[in-house]
């Protein structure tokens, strides 16, 4: 590891997570020495109150008012007991076209709503043509071969009833609601409906043109953007769950494709409904006997959604001019509902940021006034989803939210949740979910929304006791897993101002409004080789003779890391000896490495611990980054090298060195100096791209070195400043620890 481009190794990783498992243990004693109660005092004062014209005994309205007890404002009222709670009594039946139905009785008003959910949606659109679902869930309702659209829209509104459709993710619902009395006409409508659409072309261009109006305006809404492009980072750019409408894919839905989405598609096999209201279930099955036969089951395509394929970590930035807030998402994927560890996923999460008495919102703010509104949640999803969580801020304070949204969820992954806090949530989230059931619909959702899920009637029915049971140590469990930061990614939509500011999160890729890649220029052709280019580089800062006449050479810097919002100060030293031989010492407190390399073997010791000797493997690396800066030669240090070209200014050469990784380095093209060099790693998460850039660049002696270095990743960054001694003498026991 050279203290100049401070290359990532397996043991500087394993020391930077040490460290920061120290540094939370260290700061969560000082936060529970700080949260100690004081002791409270009572002074007396000296003076006798006066008895004048006193009455001996007080009226007995006062004797009243002294026998209530008064609130104590210095502790919090505990919560009231719980009521029982039963889950509502439903019936499940299925019919011969397949269809899955659901009845909840609730006689207290006359009414009847109907709940049908469709598998497929926006997750099965053919790729260039999203949007073709919501067109044609949207077209059912344009005529049918009974009835025209107007004729539809009439009969609904003459008897107060409705239909509607909603396209989202990997379903499909439809809702349908009347007066008991008028039952027949919104049941015949709306089968008339599924079973016999006509699709009229002049009702699609209508309907396209409101679409593409609406595309069009999401992207005045920054949070939106922000969302859906979260979701292409988090399930994958080519995942079905990850794709996005816009006025070009819009465009491309012809009436075909809304025709052969609906064959395929909208069956009563891969189907389910509720029945709610003032109903019984004899009454439902005739009623879909009646008006259900015609829809006939068909085999459909297999809805089938992809694992995930999150995006590399680092920031993913939408510059939008003229904005004045930034829009924050600090996303990460999620299991299955149907997987154990959701429950309590979606209970952490609930209590990092959603609503009052969230972390997000006692520190975003609460304590720093950052937004009005931070959010956190979970999606709902069968096979595979998305973590949410974020705020709207101030374009000034975006870098300080996200150091703070990052610290809070590192204290939440290491410590796991204030237990009392938590409590406070679990009783929230268990009102919350009694309260609900005031509402028939909410058990035909819950019911039709555990059918989707592959999750069963039974375990559905058992939810309010399982959100009881989720205790710190299930969430901690759950946070640990997918929260961790090699878990994270970043995207952020606002001002191109705050660019420069994103960069300590790690690397940045920007997009469009659009959520296109927003593409570089091309790179134009240099007429130089890669070892030319290297050879520049070495004249920049002063020549081979210049670097033959120091041959060992020390930096003595004050170093700063931050990682997960933690700073950690202290000092980075180093001492170089040409070729290929360096003793490097980092002291940041609790992260204390030392590395040494002699030329032929790599020993590194991590947190004050004996030196270990690096396997072959990563000495092979390590040797090769024992360099005084990185690009200085490329063929005979023996390793692959290609020109890309230049382009804004810089000279860029990818490189793989001896382990395999990808470096792309960038050289100035004025001054032939190094300005920039991404180093990609694969790690079981993914690749992980470290961004090193190189200032200052100052004379010492006969060389120019750079006083000033930033590395910067999704994990942490580190800057240093520091100064050169050229002259500087070392003994051959400096590159190899004492006893080796």
């Amino acid at each position: 590891m050279t203290p100049i481009n401070m290359n990532i190794t397996a043991a500087f990783l394993r020391s930077i997570l040490f460290a920061f498992v120290a540094l939370c243990v260290v700061v969560g004693e000082t936060d529970a020495q700080s949260k100690k109660p004081t002791k409270k005092t009572t002074k007396k004062s000296s003076k006798q109150a006066s008895t004048k014209d006193a009455p001996t005994t007080a009226p007995q309205a006062q004797d009243e008012v002294q026998s209530i007890d008064k609130p104590d404002l210095n502790n919090r009222p505990k919560a009231l007991p719980g009521t029982p709670f039963a889950f509502p009594d439903y019936e499940r039946f299925d019919m011969p076209n397949g269809m899955t139905v659901f009845v909840v009785e609730n006689h207290e008003q006359p009414t009847i709503t109907i709940s049908l959910v469709i598998r497929g949606g926006e997750a099965v659109d053919p790729p260039g043509k999203e949007g073709v679902a919501s067109l044609a869930a949207d077209m059912l309702a344009k005529g049918t071969k009974k009835r025209a659209a107007r004729e539809i829209a009439l009969a609904l509104d003459g008897v107060g009833a409705s239909i509607s459709a909603n396209v989202v993710g990997e379903s499909i619902t439809i809702t349908g609601s009347s007066l008991k009395k008028h039952v027949d006409l919104l049941l015949d409508i709306m089968f008339d409906q599924l079973c016999a659409p006509t699709f009229p072309e002049e009702e699609l261009v209508k309907l396209k043109q409101q679409y593409v109006a609406a595309a069009t305006n999401e992207k005045s809404r920054p949070a939106e953007i922000a969302q859906a492009l979260s979701r292409k980072v988090i399930y994958g750019f080519e995942n079905p769950l990850g794709r996005r409408r816009s006025e070009k894919s819009i465009n491309a839905v012809t009436r075909e494709d809304v025709v052969k989405f609906y064959e395929e598609y909208v069956r009563p096999n891969v189907s389910a409904m509720a029945v709610v209201g003032d109903v019984n279930p004899k009454e439902a099955r005739t009623w879909l006997t009646k008006y259900a036969t015609p829809w006939q089951k068909k085999s459909t395509p297999t809805v089938s959604i992809p694992d995930a394929t999150p995006a590399p970590q680092g920031v993913y930035f939408v510059p939008r001019k003229g904005s004045v807030q930034s829009s924050i998402v600090v996303c990460a994927t999620a299991p299955a509902v149907k997987d154990p560890m959701w429950l309590p996923l979606d209970v952490g999460v609930s209590y990092f940021g959603s609503g009052f008495g969230s972390v997000l919102f006692a520190t975003l703010r609460e304590t720093h006034s950052y937004t009005y509104s931070p959010f956190s949640y979970v999606t709902r999803g069968r096979k595979v989803n998305r973590i949410s969580m974020g705020a709207d801020v101030r374009t000034a304070v975006t870098d300080s939210a996200i150091t703070v949204i990052l610290r809070e969820l590192g204290g939440l992954v290491n410590d796991g949740p204030d237990e009392e806090a938590l409590d406070r949530r679990v009783t929230y989230l268990v009102g919350q979910y009694g309260r609900a059931f005031e509402r028939g619909s909410t058990v035909a959702s819950l019911l039709l929304q555990g059918w989707l899920n592959d999750v069963s009637p039974d375990v559905v029915a058992g939810m309010l006791d399982k959100i009881k049971s989720v205790d710190v140590a299930s969430v901690h469990d759950a946070t640990k897993l997918y929260l961790g930061m090699f878990n994270l990614r970043i995207v952020v939509v606002g001002s191109p101002d705050i660019r420069s500011r994103l960069e300590q999160f790690g690397p940045i890729k920007d997009f469009t409004l659009d959520l296109e890649p927003l593409e570089d220029q091309p790179w134009e052709p240099v007429s130089k080789t890669a070892d030319q280019i290297a050879a520049d580089f070495v004249r920049a800062i002063g020549g081979a003779d210049a670097l033959q006449k120091s041959p060992v050479i020390t930096l003595n810097a004050t170093a700063e890391m931050t990682m997960q919002g933690r700073t950690m100060s202290g000092t980075f030293d180093r001492v170089f000896s040409a070729p290929n031989k360096e003793y490097v010492s980092v002291n940041l407190g609790v992260v204390v490495q030392k590395q040494w390399v002699d030329g032929t073997s790599v020993w590194t010791s991590l947190s004050g611990g004996q030196p270990a000797k690096a396997d072959a493997a990563e000495s092979r690396q390590l040797l090769f980054e024992a360099r005084l800066l990185p690009g200085m030669a490329f063929t005979e240090d023996g390793v692959e090298a290609k020109v890309l070209g230049k382009r804004e200014g810089v000279v860029g050469v990818d490189v793989k060195t001896p382990s395999g990784m990808i470096w792309h380095l960038y050289y100035d093209e004025s001054t032939s100096l190094l300005k920039k060099v991404e180093k990609e790693m694969e790690t079981p998460q993914g690749i992980l791209t470290t961004v090193e850039a190189y200032d200052g660049w100052t004379a010492f002696g006969s060389l120019k070195l750079p006083t000033t270095v930033r590395i910067s990743n999704s994990i942490y960054s580190i800057s240093y400043t520091g100064t050169y001694n050229v002259n500087a003498t070392a003994s051959e026991s400096t590159f190899r620890p004492e006893g080796n």
